[in-house]
C-alpha cells in the first residue's frame, strides 16, 4: 500500500478550457488551454515559451456561458517543454474580477 499525503494547501481542479493571455504591458495576444486551477495557481499549455518570473495577464473563459470569465495577473513559476507545447505553471498574483 502506498501511503501518500497531499502536501498542497489547495487542491487542483482539472479544467479544460481556453485561455487568452499577454505579457503584462504588451498588446501581443497568445492562446492556451488550461490543465488545472487552484486558488493560488494555474497550469496551462501554450505554443509559446515564457521565462520564469514573467508576468502575464490572463483571461480564462469557461465553456459554460453561465460562469463569467476570470481575469488575473500571474507570475510564471515553471515551464516544461513537451516537444510540441509548453506546460506553464503560474502563481496567481491578483484576480481582477
Amino acid at each position: 500500500m502506498v501511503d501518500y499525503a497531499e502536501k498542497r494547501d489547495f487542491l487542483r481542479m482539472p479544467i479544460d478550457c481556453e485561455l487568452n493571455f499577454s505579457e503584462t504591458g504588451s498588446s501581443k495576444q497568445y492562446t492556451g488551454n488550461v490543465i488545472n486551477l487552484s486558488s493560488k495557481g494555474i497550469l496551462f499549455t501554450s505554443g509559446s515559451e515564457f521565462a520564469p518570473g514573467s508576468k502575464l495577464d490572463i483571461t480564462l473563459t469557461p465553456s459554460n456561458s453561465m460562469t463569467p470569465p476570470m481575469e488575473a495577473t500571474v507570475v510564471v513559476m515553471r515551464v516544461v517543454n513537451n516537444d510540441v507545447l509548453f506546460e506553464i505553471a503560474c502563481e496567481i498574483e491578483d484576480i481582477k474580477n
